[in-house]
């Protein structure tokens, strides 16, 4: 398309119209990515700082549970030592003697109560309750009553954990474990029970719950048995209605939530996590006001949403005013490109546009014409050139059959029959094409063979067999010389290979003969039997075609035979009359 004289004598409006539109586009470009960023940016550091703030109460919740079940795993274990260590005893007493009594009697009980030992009462009784034990001189009655229950539920060979109490005598938390004492035979002879003191637990909990932190144990009814805050401690108040409480009674597993805690009528929304004991069924409580976890957060989103706000209304005026200058055009100059890159190149694009874009159409518009046309013409070209590549072909070989007349149309004969195995053995097109042209020449050498010898009427002497036998090669080498028919030459030179060997020129066999010559042998064993020659009458095409099946597996390859006999009953393979009579 050509322009008219006043886009070349004042091209400054266009390009000044293409300069205000591009800068839109910057515009929009640069600000639209710095708001996308900046709210991404924002999303992944509220992320950031709320999962510090999660794993900081989950960590703190999980090493105080840890170090609970540590606790009662070490003392569970200690225990089973000093069932062992009287289980040892009574085999190196005397028959009868009591090792329990024995126990009693040398104090070595009180060896565990060391003030790093964890144990703050022992006992080791038989189940008659004689025994040694090891104690304050004061206890408080509920503890003694769990060491009376943790006996009787081990004399019954069960191990047993009671519930936390607080000793008002010693005023430490405590809980009361006991383990069965067995012979060799597993049978109980007395027990083992301790009281663990939980101090250590306690500290720890008071340690975690400073500032705005709180920590507590419960248990799986909701009862308060440790809390970071003294007063609290005391009172032993009942939290089930906490909702991280609720969720702890329903399953026992480790869970971070936001809830909200109404203690003493006060609500206050508040980030808690929960992480189980396990043995005992007790659970570790951390929380912390949500407003005070999450402070720099809501800082960084009330700037967020003020700064993107403005932003945002800014972007909003700049696509307003500069998108559609730039993005109709340009989409539609897009949209034909892609169409001219499938190969539509009919494709022409409209745009009034009077700047550089509506030139871009132009041109764009121009191009396309004189590709399509390119296009036309090479296509002609390419199809006049494999029509004269392709006759020629078909002359040379034609000019080849002509030396004997009794093999006039034998290569266009042969061609035709490979293309129909082939076809049958679903190859690709450019292999069809290859084995058709290497079929059309596969007697070219025969050029180089004497006429007397191509012409004789009678069978050949066995010298005049060994230089017959020299026209594969010979036509391979003709053929060498041009690079276009490199992959046909397969089919010329090994045409008369047999596929359990004893072929020539080079003695191969099996899958060593390349597909064209395997295709190639029978197409033309199968013209030489079905046309008249000097030495034989044309015979019947089903006598033919069984006399090639029986040849699989020793002349001809068995899949080729396959393909072969597929194409003769599909009617792909026909004799024609002429040829049957042909002189």
């Amino acid at each position: 398309m050509s322009k008219g004289p006043d886009s070349k004598a004042s091209p400054s409006p266009r390009r000044a119209r293409l300069l205000w539109t591009m800068l839109g586009a910057m515009v929009l470009v640069g600000v639209l990515p710095l708001i996308i960023s900046h709210y991404i940016l924002t999303g992944i550091n509220r992320e950031s700082l709320e999962t510090l703030e999660k794993k900081y109460l989950t960590r703190s919740a999980v090493t105080i549970a840890t170090e609970i079940q540590q606790l009662i795993a070490t003392n569970a274990r200690q225990l089973n030592e000093i069932a062992a260590s009287l289980r040892i005893v009574r085999k190196g007493l005397e028959d009868g003697t009591d090792p329990f009594i024995y126990a009693a009697e040398t104090r070595w009980v009180a060896e565990y109560m060391s003030t790093e030992s964890d144990l703050l009462a022992l006992r080791v009784l038989n189940p008659a309750g004689r025994g040694a034990e090891a104690r304050p001189a004061e206890l408080d009655a509920t503890i003694l009553q769990d060491m009376d229950l943790a006996r009787e539920v081990a004399l019954k060979g069960q191990t047993f954990t009671g519930t936390l109490r607080h000793i008002t005598s010693l005023n430490q938390p405590a809980v009361v474990m006991g383990t069965p004492v067995t012979d060799d035979s597993k049978r109980v002879i007395g027990t083992a029970v301790g009281v663990v003191s939980l101090r250590r637990i306690a500290e720890h909990i008071r340690d975690e719950g400073k500032g705005d932190v709180t920590a507590f144990l419960v248990d799986r009814n909701g009862n308060v048995l440790i809390h970071s805050e003294p007063s609290i401690n005391v009172q032993r108040p009942n939290f089930s209605h906490l909702p991280i409480v609720q969720e702890f009674a329903k399953a026992p597993v480790r869970l971070t939530t936001s809830y909200v805690d109404d203690q003493d009528g006060r609500k206050e929304k508040v980030l808690g996590t929960v992480a189980p004991v396990g043995r005992p069924e007790w659970g570790v409580v951390v929380q912390k006001p949500e407003a005070r976890a999450f402070v720099s957060v809501s800082q960084m989103l009330r700037a967020t949403i003020f700064w993107t706000s403005i932003a945002l209304g800014l972007a909003i005026l700049v696509a307003i005013v500069f998108a559609s200058g730039i993005s109709r055009p340009v989409r539609a100059l897009a949209e034909k490109t892609r169409e001219m890159a499938s190969g539509n190149y009919e494709q022409r694009v409209e745009v009034k546009a009077r700047n550089e874009i509506g030139d871009l159409a132009d041109d764009f518009n121009a191009m396309s014409s004189a590709i399509q046309e390119s296009i036309e013409q090479l296509k002609k070209a390419a199809h006049e050139n494999h029509l004269l590549f392709i006759n020629s072909i078909r002359m040379l070989a034609a000019a080849i059959d002509a030396k004997d007349p009794y093999t006039r149309g034998h290569s266009e004969r042969v061609a035709r029959y490979s293309i129909a195995i082939g076809k049958n053995l679903a190859l690709p097109e450019r292999e069809m094409r290859n084995l058709r042209i290497s079929a059309l020449l596969h007697d070219v050498g025969k050029i180089g063979i004497d006429d007397r010898i191509l012409r004789k009427p009678g069978a050949l002497s066995e010298d005049e067999f060994d230089v017959m036998k020299g026209h594969p090669v010979k036509g391979a080498a003709i053929m060498s010389g041009v690079a276009q028919l490199v992959d046909c030459i397969p089919g010329m030179k090994y045409h008369h290979e047999k596929w359990s060997g004893g072929g020539y020129p080079d003695n191969l066999e099996g899958e060593a003969i390349p597909m064209q010559a395997r295709i190639v042998a029978i197409a033309d064993t199968f013209d030489a039997m079905t046309t008249n020659r000097p030495y034989q009458k044309a015979m019947e095409l089903g006598y033919v075609v069984e006399k090639i099946k029986s040849f699989a597996g020793t002349r001809f390859d068995p899949k080729v035979v396959d393909a072969f006999e597929r194409a003769v009953k599909r009617g792909d393979i026909t004799i024609e009359e002429q040829v049957r009579g042909a002189a």
